[in-house]
């Protein structure tokens, strides 16, 4: 029996010893992974953004912007916070935020049928085990698809005095379209927020939603401004960083312009 014990328990720290070595190595591939998305993704907003200067006549050099963005949280999107997606897109876009906003922090928001903010803004330090380090952490529970919450929250805490001087850029990212319910409160808040200093990108990512109000929303009549973007993807891992970028660029330099942000 001593001797059953002995082996049984040197058989168990060996595998402990072997696992945490394999999670460690996972770990740092998982960190070295995030370091070139980062990478790649910094150098193709600044070419796009070279480009873009020359092409519209813009110095992107003295704009500062604050940059958000808001994250679907609902059910049908659990598999793709497991899986890394979810990672990989904050990890993509956070070089608008290293770029363009004073504190270098991209501010992130999760929502279903509510919003809330996370406490601890994605950084250059700690961007690369964001969603497990952060959003995972706080064992958020998924919900329905409701838009208005979000845009709610959103313009009441940018609308300030500082965006007087500073636009915000939220990316607004979602697999389906919200209830409809939600469509109306949803309308009359992007009207509201159009007379503030705030854009919304919206990009929905699915094989098969075709993001029938998001169109609309597009499109929507009533608003001061026109300060909506949308583009649809099938996949935001098969899309470049240069269609990205791009989409995400051209509607928000003409609001840009037409709220006299930059001339």
């Amino acid at each position: 029996m001593a001797l059953f014990d002995f082996f049984g328990k040197k058989n168990k720290g060996t595998s402990q010893v072997t696992q945490g070595t394999n999670s460690s190595t996972a770990s740092s591939g998982a960190n070295e992974k995030q370091k070139i998305i980062l990478c790649k993704s910094k150098e193709e907003l600044q070419r796009v953004v070279v480009n873009l200067s020359k092409e519209k006549g813009i110095n992107f050099d003295k704009l500062k912007i604050r940059v958000a963005i808001v994250m679907d949280h609902s059910y049908s999107m659990d598999w793709q916070y497991n899986n890394g997606n979810v990672q990989n897109i904050l990890t993509r876009l956070l070089p608008f935020a290293l770029q363009f906003d004073d504190n270098g922090q991209l501010e992130v928001y999760l929502f279903d049928t509510n919003c809330i903010k996370m406490d601890v803004d994605m950084t250059e330090e700690n961007y690369s085990t964001y969603v497990d380090d952060v959003i995972k952490k706080g064992h958020y529970p998924y919900g329905g698809t409701e838009y208005a919450p979000a845009i709610k929250m959103t313009d009441k805490f940018y609308n300030d005095d500082e965006s007087k001087n500073t636009p915000t850029l939220i990316f607004f990212i979602t697999d389906g379209d919200n209830s409809k319910n939600d469509r109306t409160p949803s309308d009359e808040a992007i009207i509201k927020s159009s007379k503030h200093g705030i854009f919304y990108m919206f990009i929905g990512t699915s094989k098969t939603c075709d993001f029938e109000y998001l169109h609309h929303l597009d499109d929507l009549d009533g608003r001061k401004f026109d300060n909506t973007g949308f583009m649809s993807v099938k996949d935001l891992n098969s899309t470049s960083n240069a269609d990205l970028f791009l989409n995400s660029l051209k509607d928000f330099i003409p609001w840009l312009k037409a709220k006299g942000y930059v001339k």
